[in-house]
C-alpha cells in the first residue's frame, strides 16, 4: 500500500511538471486574466503529422475577442515560404479558448474544428498564392508556431502585426519512433523502404505518386508508422531512372512487387499497391496482371491508361488514351484535364479478373479526372465480381487527396508540364475527405493483407 501511495505521489509531481512546462510567460501582463497564467497548452507537443492535437489558451481577459494564428516555414522551389492561418474566438468567462470545443467565428475557417488551423494553412498573403506545402524530407520535422492576438484580425493585418500576447511551438513529425528508413538500390530498382518497429513480418505495400515524377514518401512514412512495410516507389525523374514518363517500362513494377513480396520483413500472403493519379492507373494494372497484388488503392486515378504509351520489356504494352486538346479548359488560372479523355468501356482496366480487391477514392470536384468514370468502370464489372470493388465519392474534394491535415491547394504548378494545374476542391470538404479516406485506406489494407 505504501509503495502504491508513493508511486501515485510521484505521478502527480510528474504531471505538474509536464503541465507547467506548457505554460508561457505573458508578453503583456496588464491584459491577462487573474484565473490562470497566460499561455498556450498543446497536447501532445510533439506528434505525428496525421495525429490530432488539443490546443487550449488560458489566462486571457474574459469574453474578449482574440485571434489565434498558426504559421510554418517551408520551402518551395528552394525558396523559403511561410504558410499561415488564423481563427477568431471570444474567450470564456474564465478567459480561455479551447479549439476542440469552441467555435471559430471567422478567419481561415468557421465552426468547431481542433485541427482547422492546420488544414486551412495558405501561403502568406504577401507572396505568391499558387504554391502548395510539399514535404520532401520526411526525416525532418515541421515546427508550427501558434500565437494569440487581441481582437479579430485578418491574415493581412496579422502580416504587419508583431504584438502577440503569447506564443508557442508544436512539432509535427512524419515517422513514429522506431520506424526505419532504408534506401533501396537493387538492380534498376530505386526507392525508400519504410519498416515499422519490431521484427515483423508486416503487411507490405507499394506506394506511388503521379506524373510529377521524383520521390514522394510522406504517405509511405506515415503508413509505416501505422504498422505497414512500405516501399515508396519512384519510377521516373529520380536518380538514374528514366527522365521521361514515356520511357518507363512496366517490367520495373513487376520487379518492385517481387522484391517487396520476397523481403524477409513482409508477410508472405501478398502485397498492396496504392497510387494517386497516374500512380493509380499503374496500381490498377499491377492488380490486374500481378497475382501477388491482393489489394489496390487508387486515388483519383482513371480506370484506364491515359496520355502516354506504356512499354513492357521494351515493346508497346498499353496505348495511352490521348488528350483531346479541344476539350482542354483554363479555369481560375489553372489548366483542367477533367474532360480531355474519350474513355470507353473497352478501355477500362479489368482488375477484378485477378481477384484483387480495389478501393477507388474519387473526388467529385477534381479538376483533372472526371468522377463519373469510376461509376461506369464499376458498372462494367460482372455481377459476381462486384464485391471486389469499393468506390467512395467525396463531394467537394479535389485531385490532391493526401494524408489528413495537409493544407488544401486548389491551383498550383505541375513541374512536369511547367504550367498551373487546377486541382479543384473546397478547403473544408477536402479536409473532411482527407481525414475519412486516410482511415479507409488503412482499414482496407489491413483487412485484405492481414487475413
Amino acid at each position: 500500500m505504501c509503495s502504491s501511495v508513493m508511486a501515485l505521489k510521484r505521478l502527480q509531481v510528474l504531471s505538474n511538471i509536464i503541465y507547467h512546462s506548457c505554460q508561457l510567460q505573458p508578453l503583456h501582463t496588464s491584459t491577462t486574466s487573474t484565473f490562470m497564467p497566460l499561455g498556450i497548452c498543446i497536447n501532445p507537443i510533439i506528434s505525428l503529422f496525421d495525429e490530432k492535437v488539443h490546443i487550449r489558451i488560458q489566462g486571457l481577459p474574459a469574453e474578449t475577442k482574440v485571434t489565434v494564428k498558426a504559421s510554418v516555414e517551408h520551402e518551395w522551389k528552394r525558396l523559403p515560404v511561410t504558410f499561415v492561418s488564423c481563427s477568431h474566438f471570444i474567450t470564456s468567462l474564465a478567459g480561455e479558448v479551447d479549439l476542440a470545443n469552441d467555435t471559430s467565428l471567422g478567419g481561415s475557417y468557421t465552426g468547431v474544428d481542433p485541427m482547422g488551423l492546420f488544414w486551412c494553412l495558405v501561403p502568406d498573403p504577401s507572396g505568391s498564392q499558387n504554391i502548395r506545402l510539399v514535404v520532401k524530407r520526411v526525416e525532418q520535422s515541421l515546427t508550427f508556431v501558434f500565437s494569440v492576438y487581441l481582437g479579430h484580425l485578418s491574415l493581412q493585418e496579422l502580416h504587419t502585426s508583431n504584438n502577440p500576447v503569447c506564443m508557442t511551438n508544436v512539432t509535427r513529425t512524419f515517422m513514429a519512433p522506431g520506424v526505419r528508413r532504408l534506401e533501396v538500390r537493387d538492380g534498376r530498382l530505386r526507392g525508400i523502404l519504410y519498416l515499422p518497429p519490431g521484427e515483423g513480418p508486416f503487411p507490405g505495400v507499394i506506394d506511388m505518386f503521379g506524373s510529377s515524377g521524383g520521390l514522394m514518401d510522406l504517405r509511405a512514412a506515415l503508413l509505416s508508422s501505422h504498422g505497414f512495410a512500405v516501399l515508396a516507389l519512384p519510377y521516373f525523374k529520380y536518380e538514374d531512372l528514366p527522365t521521361e514518363l514515356g520511357d518507363v517500362d512496366f517490367e520495373y513494377f513487376k520487379e518492385a512487387s517481387w522484391w517487396l513480396c520476397n523481403h524477409n520483413a513482409v508477410r508472405n500472403n501478398g502485397i498492396g499497391v496504392i497510387g494517386v493519379s497516374k500512380g493509380g492507373e499503374l496500381a490498377q494494372l499491377m492488380g490486374w496482371l500481378f497475382p501477388e497484388v491482393k489489394a489496390v488503392v487508387t486515388i483519383n486515378g482513371p480506370p484506364a491508361y491515359t496520355y502516354i504509351d506504356l512499354k513492357w520489356k521494351g515493346r508497346l504494352f498499353k496505348k495511352g488514351i490521348p488528350i483531346d486538346s479541344n476539350l482542354l479548359q483554363i479555369k481560375e488560372g489553372g489548366c483542367s484535364l477533367r474532360d480531355v479523355y474519350n474513355i470507353h468501356p473497352q478501355d477500362f482496366i479489368p482488375v477484378w479478373e485477378s481477384g484483387a480487391h480495389v478501393l477507388a477514392l474519387v473526388s467529385d470536384d477534381d479538376g483533372q479526372i472526371s468522377p463519373h468514370w469510376a461509376d461506369e468502370w464499376k458498372k462494367s464489372c460482372p455481377a459476381e465480381k462486384q464485391q471486389l470493388l469499393d468506390v467512395v465519392h467525396y463531394p467537394g474534394a479535389g485531385h490532391l487527396l493526401e494524408p489528413p491535415y495537409t493544407p488544401h491547394c486548389r491551383v498550383c504548378i505541375n513541374p512536369s508540364y511547367g504550367i498551373n494545374m487546377l486541382w479543384g476542391g473546397s478547403r473544408e470538404d477536402h479536409a473532411r475527405a482527407q481525414e475519412d479516406s486516410w482511415q479507409r485506406i488503412q482499414d482496407f489494407l489491413r483487412k485484405h493483407l492481414m487475413s
